[in-house]
């Protein structure tokens, strides 16, 4: 995708990544709990770019550096994006009606922004009506020389939204993508009932992609007329959201290079990518022979529709970027052994737990005894965290109590962190 901002705005972006990273660079950052803010506090309440009353600031993601937007900026870029007839074009072309009605000039620049072999479109009406940016998505990444490439993951396991990147500087090396099969049966963990049988099952990520449990369209399971269905005494479908995340993403487990392509040509600065949520994916890392960090912008889109049925705020949780529903081999891997505890627990082999500890764990106890070792190493780091967060909260109330005479200023611990992933 191609001048995917205005220039300008390009340019503000790759500014003020530069300006924080000449922050870091020069040792005018401070480093704790996995992030860097400038020691030069402001003399002001909390900024409203988030970085929590400090000018500037990175949080460290996956192989990368991490910094929200300025406020001012995030609203004149928010504005270009909405304006951009190829994005509007392509958001229409996955959430709503096919563009057959459009400008044929924008429906072919959807089409070659967003692979066409990553669209299936639908014939079925939806009440899709327009798009947000999700403004807390809004990132700049910063990868430095000699960081690795990401794990392959995909965004989400369904169709929520569109994710984005734009480069802002020439020649930088690509997002590396895997081959996309739109033919997969993405689970969405939304269940529905069927207006015509009254059969409760797992809504389709087709479905789910034009609303149909957001809004008052009446929604259909197309398997009304098997026996199965015309039974009385069935009510639901097995929901069994494992199998089909196994089924959707199991290459993971196979192939760590299944990443091998990259997302089009070598990139000039304000060329982009839009793709699906569901797209097996990578950043490229940046190889230790670079002199300089690779800058990328990310950002989102959220679909909106007419005639809802349920309360704004549930509308935009169900299609918001949520960075932690990533889907990676050992998220895969994860569903995997539940859904085999669940089958085995429930057909009465209660000894399973014994084998799952030998074979998956290791029988050793160094993990951990139980099947969820590495959720509960996710708890040792955060309590971690909690410890080394109450231990300066501690300080700082010290220093307010007037026993060391120094001026502090308060932490918001309601802050919201949103990371992005390339």
């Amino acid at each position: 995708m191609k001048r995917v901002l205005p220039s300008n705005l390009v340019g503000l972006l790759r500014g003020e990544v530069e300006d924080k990273l000449s922050s870091l660079l020069s040792g005018q950052c401070d480093d704790y709990d996995d992030s860097y803010r400038l020691k030069k506090k402001t003399k002001t309440a909390k900024s409203r770019d988030g970085d929590d009353g400090y000018n500037g600031g990175f949080v460290k993601i996956s192989n990368s550096l991490q910094a929200n937007v300025s406020h001012d900026l995030a609203e004149k870029v928010s504005k270009a994006l909405l304006e951009n007839k190829t994005l509007g074009a392509a958001m229409k072309l996955v959430f709503g009606k096919s563009c057959d009605n459009g400008d044929d000039n924008d429906s072919t620049a959807a089409n070659n922004a967003l692979d066409k072999k990553m669209v299936t479109e639908s014939s079925s009406s939806s009440y899709y009506d327009g798009f947000v940016v999700e403004r807390e998505s809004l990132k700049l990444l910063a990868t430095t020389p000699g960081s690795p490439p990401q794990l392959p993951h995909a965004d989400d396991h369904c169709t929520s939204c569109l994710v984005g990147i734009v480069h802002l500087k020439d020649n930088q090396l690509q997002t590396r993508i895997a081959q996309y099969n739109p033919n997969k049966d993405y689970p969405t963990g939304i269940t529905s009932t069927c207006d015509s049988c009254h059969v409760e099952e797992q809504l389709p990520d087709e479905d789910y992609k034009r609303g149909v449990h957001l809004t008052t369209q009446k929604w259909y399971c197309g398997n009304c007329q098997q026996p199965q269905q015309q039974s009385s005494s069935l009510s639901s479908t097995p929901y069994d959201f494992e199998r089909k995340l196994t089924h959707a993403f199991g290459e993971l487990l196979q192939d760590p290079n299944i990443c091998n392509a990259y997302a089009g040509n070598t990139p000039k600065a304000n060329d982009g990518i839009l793709a699906l949520p569901t797209l097996l994916h990578c950043g490229p890392g940046n190889p230790s022979t670079s002199t300089s960090h690779r800058i990328v912008f990310f950002f989102t889109l959220r679909p909106t529709y007419k005639h809802t049925k349920r309360l704004t705020s549930q509308i935009k949780e169900l299609h918001r970027y949520n960075s932690d529903i990533q889907i990676h081999a050992p998220c895969v891997l994860y569903n995997m052994v539940q859904r085999t505890l669940r089958v085995y627990g429930d057909a009465g082999y209660g000894n399973l737990e014994y084998y799952s500890n030998n074979f998956i764990i290791g029988g050793d106890g160094r993990v951990n005894n139980s099947v969820d070792g590495a959720e509960m190493n996710r708890w040792k780091v955060e309590l971690e965290r909690a410890k080394a967060k109450i231990e300066r909260q501690e300080k700082q109330i010290a220093r307010l109590m007037g026993r060391d005479g120094k001026e502090v200023e308060k932490e918001d611990d309601n802050e919201e962190k949103v990371t992005s992933s390339e």
